[in-house]
């Protein structure tokens, strides 16, 4: 019996180091999603976004362009028939947060280009010549063909490129996440 005794609070002691490495690698923090729909373009990062947006619809009747809707629950951008000039009515119709004017103008959304692209072919430049940011160009890629080059630190996602293209060869995707800016 002594013998037992002894070995118990070692096999108790592996036990709880054990199950301290697995409790600890299910804490492990989830990786970032995005989110599964466009934010508006002064969007508090996602998960104080969804936190904080309650779709009140606020800042949808206020989309002069009718580019807002509310899905499960939360503001959500859709660019398909006209861009987002970023004109900042969403932000101020905002009343919880979600939206803030301290907040970069930026959808996150850029531009996805297909291979049957014209530009490819140097026969079309629409895109290019639309961006009011001038965040795109056609480059030559390291294969040697041309590639269309976007800009991520002056584009804002606004749209137009996609609506620029007579083909339908461009299409808008999540870029990452937002930060909150520094305070000064």
């Amino acid at each position: 019996m002594k013998s037992n005794q002894q070995l118990t609070p070692q096999g108790t002691s592996r036990r709880r180091l054990l199950t301290g490495w697995m409790d600890r690698s299910k804490r492990q923090p989830e990786p970032l999603t995005l989110p599964a729909v466009a934010r508006p373009p002064q969007a508090v990062p996602e998960p104080l976004f969804s936190a904080l947006c309650d779709g009140c619809g606020a800042c949808v009747n206020h989309c002069p362009y009718g580019l807002l809707h509310v899905d499960q629950g939360k503001a959500a951008l859709n660019i398909d028939f006209t861009e987002c000039d970023v004109c900042r009515k969403c932000t101020s119709a905002c009343q919880t947060g979600a939206l803030r004017e301290q907040m970069p103008c930026d959808t996150l959304l850029r531009p996805q280009i297909s291979l049957s692209c014209l530009g490819r072919q140097d026969s079309c430049r629409m895109c290019t010549i639309n961006c009011p940011q001038q965040a795109l160009a056609f480059g030559i890629s390291a294969a040697g063909d041309r590639q269309l080059q976007c800009d991520s630190e002056r584009c804002n996602g606004c749209g137009l490129c996609k609506l620029s293209c007579f083909h339908g060869h461009i299409s808008l995707s999540p870029l990452g996440e937002k930060s909150l800016p520094e305070q000064a």
